[in-house]
């Protein structure tokens, strides 16, 4: 066998293995921190090993600032454990709620939002929303004592909401004669109504019994106003790997009990 024989079947023997090994490596596995086996990433985020949250964090119980400034609440603990089984560090980001969802568009910021959000078709056209991981009612809150006896009675009253949420929505379409006064958060809502420049409050109903729990400020629920609202975490429409992979962790949490140890911690019930 000649030297030029002898090179041709070397290279051939290369070439196979080099074939094999690249067989091989077409079986990806995923693993926990958004990449899989040969390192191509089956989700971004903006910052590495990170998962940053856009959230209104005046919204308790879902999420609030303690006394030491540390961010706490429903929506924090099961973007914790979502953050766990994706190998990802969470942070959370304060911001007002009617701007979540433009920040969320415009990107760099953050990555996810998490704020006690409702599922709504026209914000589906903007962003991209999970399974649904809560599910809520309206609440109208006025003065102890006072008799409603149905929307008809807000007419010409001042009724607070908090800008851009499923309230403002149910007050513009049931009280239309009523004057709505906006606010940034559903502290600051309250806290007019509190202080009587407001006539009433319409509020999502587990925040509005959230607020009211330890000092009901001479302020009580008048009416529960059923919705049938579901919230969900929402992600940008040019990220749905990330979306994928924050439903499969999701659904993970809620089969191995995870879910349901947070939402006794915070509700004091089981979810039906």
């Amino acid at each position: 066998m000649g030297k030029t024989r002898k090179f041709v079947v070397l290279l051939t023997v290369a070439a196979l293995a080099l074939s094999m090994f690249a067989v091989a490596g077409c079986e990806k596995k995923e693993d926990t921190d958004g990449t899989d086996t040969n390192g191509e990433a089956t989700f971004t985020t903006i910052e590495a090993g990170k998962l940053l949250v856009g959230s209104d964090t005046e919204f308790p119980p879902f999420e609030f600032v303690d006394a030491d400034g540390v961010v706490k609440g429903f929506d924090v603990d099961i973007m914790n454990a979502i953050g766990e089984k994706l190998g990802l560090e969470v942070t959370f980001m304060t911001e007002i709620f009617d701007t979540l969802i433009p920040t969320l568009k415009a990107g760099g910021k953050f990555d996810v939002i998490a704020s006690g959000m409702t599922i709504k078709p026209e914000r589906a056209l903007e962003i991209d929303f999970t399974a649904p991981y809560y599910d809520s009612n309206q609440s109208l809150v006025m003065a102890k004592g006072t008799a409603y006896t149905g929307p008809e009675q807000l007419a010409g009253k001042k009724i607070g909401v908090q800008s851009g949420t499923t309230g403002e929505a149910w007050a513009k379409e049931n009280a239309p004669d009523a004057e709505l006064v906006p606010f940034g958060s559903a502290t600051d809502a309250f806290a007019a109504l509190q202080a009587g420049n407001v006539d009433a409050v319409v509020n999502d109903l587990p925040v509005s019994a959230e607020l009211l729990k330890e000092d009901d400020r001479g302020l009580e629920i008048v009416a529960q106003i059923p919705t049938g609202e579901q919230y969900g975490f929402a992600v940008s429409k040019d990220n749905p790997e990330l979306l994928a992979a924050i439903d499969e962790a999701l659904a993970d949490i809620k089969a191995d009990g995870t879910y349901n140890d947070i939402y006794q911690k915070w509700f004091g019930i089981l979810p039906e």
